[in-house]
């Protein structure tokens, strides 16, 4: 029998575990922080933290870890197992009763209100702990966990700060494909300055051979050791296992799941009879359960656990038995027969009904094909999961339901409601986790399912959801007027109602949805109804949602900073009721306010607080998040802070239509960055979801750009005129992305024009075609007109138009050009496009000086953004023109100063990144950067040269 590598000393992971020593004693120094630790199935991640558990000494230890239970995931389950020995440390806050049995949660409120007092309470209960002493939080297989528990880490990690607490949550890297669920809350906290990541790559070869010959107590000559550590490719489980066969002198398996169960059949009958047992549970057994399961009488269940538990394939835990390794009960569990594993399950789910959960007892007895049983317990989960705000894992429950609800007969009298309501709760919960697609489906199933009843409110209600889900498409003017309109026809003369206020409040927001020449007063008077019918009907989150509206309507008559103050009171005002989405739609507006204002950075900072607020209350990949993130990305893109911006737009596991609309706002980065190649790959990773048309107006217009870059001004136009067909299909057209598109293809005409004259030829249907163009711009209703004129991300592109149209008809402007570039003024990349062209064209007036200072400024600033294509178009220029713009007096920018400064002061790129509020990336840009301007090779290099110069004092 081998020897259990629990017994033998930590080999090749010492550089790993000093890491995770000094974490924990900074924890206890009172600096928290959170450590990841990554590696694939089997690399020793468990051993790893074993370790450090082990010498913790006057540690509180909290562990938990996540199950492979399917799809839906038991919501915060590590949190539960982690606070299960906390239960009189978290009397003090009621709303954990959610997750400890034995406390009394309080009475429901509003979701989203609700979920932040759990991650509060949470938060509070580790404070406290860590108050009295340092505290280790040990979450396990993360890749296993359900959204709602990574909702909770990114919520704790976030406020990681000078408490005495280490958080170390381990996940297996071989199961994070490209749109895991897990990438998405990995990409965020990697840039916690308090969170660290180890990386558990296999064990190198010395160490394998180490290990192996460790297992092998001697046994096992020397070519067959390193034979096994060469089949082991370094992963220690795979060395157990394939250690303990080869001393049975059996010969090496040719499969790993071969090797796992020939481990498993050299048990008893009784003891394999248990190990199959406890493969369906796919979570923790209790003894009392596995006795059941199995049938067997005390004393042969005993002999056949101890069995397991000595042959390393079952370990006993203080509350039940499991698998040693995931992967071995993953190859049990496919080694059952289909009978068996009903069986199995059929007697689990009985288990469950007795003393287990909704989530445990849908699972258990759809595999045992019992599909009452598990429709009932399906609409149970999913409400238990919507209680504790996990709104991905209750559609999952839901659609579960509906999918069994044809399969059973009565199903409301077996689950205890109607279709019509597990369909709203679906759109409900689909549109909460950002399953856009699927809230419109559900939501049009309820439409025509509340049609079949005598209930007007009931219809306009579900008319009001479908009008809700179909907006964030852009798409469906007619349908979502039409739902509008009928909702409002069924309430017109009915009593003051939250449905009706409901109602009357959405028709005032006409413009939403595209409808054009909307009269102000009107949608004023609708507005002022709804805020009345909510007082009377008791609705203070429409009252609330109203004071938005009105306060948008201060913009339009150009009060913006009386309009931005009602905004930020409403924002108040909803989030004191807990109205979470009403308070990011105010504070969404106050963003727009900012960009029309000119305050770039402000609209930018409030943009990020309005998507990490949704991030917070579980609604990130809503429609409000979702707008919250686009609006900071392009800001981020015209402010030139390019490489936040591209951090940003990793969402590689956010939900379809999110993942589309965030990441095509990267592409005009990577194309003013010069990364054509990689504009294409995005274009081409994201042609699938096209059928977002705001995503594939922003891909458009940058395969243009990157198209015009190259030299290729043919297919630049080409391009611009689908984004225009694109942009004429949406229900509101936005004046400034149809100004931006326009003014690309115009340029892009120009060039050829340009080409046409050296040539001698005509350029008569380069002209018209450059006028036809420009005249889509007028094509955008009146209504987007008012709203988007005054701002600068429709002023700028528009003054570049008319100076293009000069460059078109052979009559480039000076003056054209100056204009553009003051109105651009606070779009920093774009300015510098337009001060390009007023190089060019005041040195074609013969106004050489003029033209080599505009050369010198965008020279430099270019070279600063690494804006690559536009730094070789201005060289070309200042080549072709003979111009000698001299350089900057000061070479470095003043955030690459800053950087220098921090560095010659010792500290590293991670500290910098802290000290100035950037990321560890960002810092290291600009030192490189830095380093490439001094030419220096190294950092304590560029720290000499800059003080030689004088550049540093």
């Amino acid at each position: 029998m081998p020897r259990l590598a629990t017994g033998i000393p930590l080999i090749g992971r010492e550089p790993e575990l000093d890491t995770l020593r000094a974490a924990l004693r900074r924890a206890r120094e009172g600096r928290a922080g959170a450590v990841l630790l990554a590696g694939d199935a089997g690399v020793g991640k468990s051993r790893l933290l074993g370790e450090l558990v082990a010498g913790a000494d006057g540690v509180t230890v909290l562990s938990g870890r996540c199950l492979d239970v399917g799809e839906a995931g038991l919501p915060y389950l590590p949190f539960a197992e982690a606070l299960g020995a906390q239960r009189e440390a978290a009397k003090r806050w009621p709303v954990l009763g959610r997750l400890l049995p034995g406390l009394t949660p309080p009475e429901r409120a509003d979701q989203t209100m609700e979920r932040l007092r759990l991650f509060d309470a949470v938060h509070a209960v580790l404070v406290d702990l860590a108050a009295r002493g340092p505290v280790l939080l040990a979450l396990e297989d993360l890749h296993w966990a359900d959204a709602s528990t990574r909702d909770l880490v990114l919520f704790l990690l976030s406020r990681l700060d000078t408490q005495r607490l280490l958080v170390v949550a381990t996940y297996r890297t071989d199961d994070l494909h490209r749109r895991h669920p897990l990438r998405p809350l990995l990409a965020e906290v990697s840039r916690l300055p308090a969170v660290a990541r180890i990386e558990l790559a296999p064990l190198g070869a010395v160490d394998t051979v180490a290990f192996v010959s460790a297992l092998a107590e001697g046994a096992l000559p020397d070519t067959t050791v390193h034979t096994v550590a060469e089949r082991s490719e370094g992963n220690p489980f795979f060395c157990e296992e394939l250690t303990a066969a080869v001393r049975r002198g059996a010969t090496l398996p040719d499969g790993l799941a071969e090797l796992l169960l020939a481990r498993v059949e050299r048990l008893s009958p009784e003891a394999q009879r248990v190990v199959r047992a406890v493969s369906g549970a796919a979570q923790l057994v209790a003894h009392a359960s596995v006795q059941q399961v199995c049938g067997l009488d005390e004393d042969t269940l005993e002999s056949a656990l101890r069995e397991a538990v000595l042959h390393n394939v079952l370990v006993a835990a203080e509350d039940g038995y499991a698998f040693r390794h995931a992967l071995l009960r993953e190859a049990v569990y496919d080694d059952l027969l289909p009978g068996e594993r009903v069986r199995l399950h059929a007697a689990f789910a009985r288990l469950a009904g007795e003393n287990g959960t909704a989530a445990a007892l849908a699972h258990h007895s759809f595999r045992s094909h019992d599909l009452p049983t598990a429709l009932a317990a399906s609409v149970r989960a999913a409400d238990q999961a919507a209680g504790m705000l996990a709104p991905g894992d209750a559609l999952h429950h839901l659609e579960q339901a509906m999918q069994l609800w044809e399969a059973v007969d009565g199903p409301e009298r077996i689950c205890g409601r109607d279709q019509l309501a597990l369909l709203r709760s679906a759109a409900a919960m689909a549109s909460a986790a950002g399953e856009v697609e699927r809230a419109v489906t559900y939501a049009r199933s309820a439409v025509a399912e509340a049609d079949l009843r005598d209930d007007p409110e009931l219809a306009a209600d579900t008319r009001h959801q479908l009008a809700i889900a179909l907006i964030p498409f852009d798409v469906h003017r007619g349908e979502v007027s039409k739902a509008v309109a009928e909702a409002w026809e069924l309430v017109r003369d009915r009593p003051a109602s939250v449905v009706r206020a409901r109602v009357l409040a959405l028709r005032a927001r006409a413009w939403v949805w595209g409808v054009p020449d909307v009269d102000v007063d009107e949608l004023r008077g609708h507005v002022q109804q709804a805020i009345a019918d909510a007082r009377a009907a008791g609705a203070p989150e429409v009252e609330a949602d109203g004071m938005v509206t009105l306060a948008a309507f201060e913009d339009w008559q150009g009060n913006i900073e009386l309009s931005t103050r009602l905004g930020l009171a409403a924002a108040e005002r909803a989030a004191e009721i807990g109205a979470v989405r009403v308070e990011l739609r105010a504070l969404h507006n106050v963003t727009c306010n900012l960009l029309v204002s000119g305050d770039l950075r402000g609209a930018a900072r409030m943009a990020a607080r309005v998507w990490q607020r949704a991030e917070r209350t579980g609604l990130g990949w809503s429609d409000v998040g979702v707008d919250g993130r686009t609006a900071e990305l392009f800001d981020l893109y015209v402010l030139g802070d390019w490489d936040t911006a591209l951090d940003r737009a990793e969402v590689p596991g956010a939900p379809r239509f999110a993942r589309a609309r965030i990441g095509a706002y990267s592409a005009p980065i990577l194309v003013a960055q010069g990364r054509f190649a990689e504009v294409e790959d995005l274009a081409a990773r994201l042609a699938g979801q096209r059928d977002d048309a705001r995503a594939g107006v922003l891909l458009g217009i940058a395969l243009a750009e990157a198209a015009q870059w190259r030299g290729d001004p043919a297919t630049a136009v080409a391009e611009i005129r689908t984004v225009t067909d694109r942009l004429s299909t949406l229900t509101r057209s936005s004046l400034a992305d149809m100004r931006w598109a326009v003014v690309t293809g115009v340029s892009a005409l120009a060039d050829l024009a340009e080409q046409a004259r050296r040539r001698g030829a005509d350029t008569d249907e380069l002209v018209g075609q450059g006028e036809e163009l420009a005249a889509c711009g007028e094509l955008v209703s009146p209504m987007q007109v008012r709203l988007e004129e005054r701002s600068p991300d429709t002023r700028a592109p528009t003054a570049r138009l008319a100076a293009e149209l000069n460059r078109l008809r052979g009559a480039d402007a000076p003056a054209a050009w100056a204009v553009a570039v003051e109105e651009a003024a606070p779009l920093p990349y774009w300015q510098l496009l337009a001060r390009w062209r007023w190089a060019a064209a005041l040195l074609a007036h013969g106004e050489r000086d003029a033209a080599a200072e505009q050369v010198r400024l965008v020279r430099d600033a270019a070279g600063e953004l690494g804006a690559r294509p536009l730094e070789s178009a201005v060289a070309d220029l200042a080549r072709r023109g003979r111009l000698t713009a001299a350089p900057a007096t000061d070479v470095l920018t003043p955030r690459e100063r800053a950087v220098l400064e921090l560095v010659a002061d010792g500290l590293t790129n991670r500290q910098v990144g802290e000290r100035l509020f950037i990321s560890e990336k960002t810092a290291s840009v600009h030192l490189s950067r830095v380093m490439a301007k001094l030419g220096a090779g190294s950092r304590a290099e560029a720290v000499s040269l800059a003080h030689r110069r004088g550049l540093l004092g």
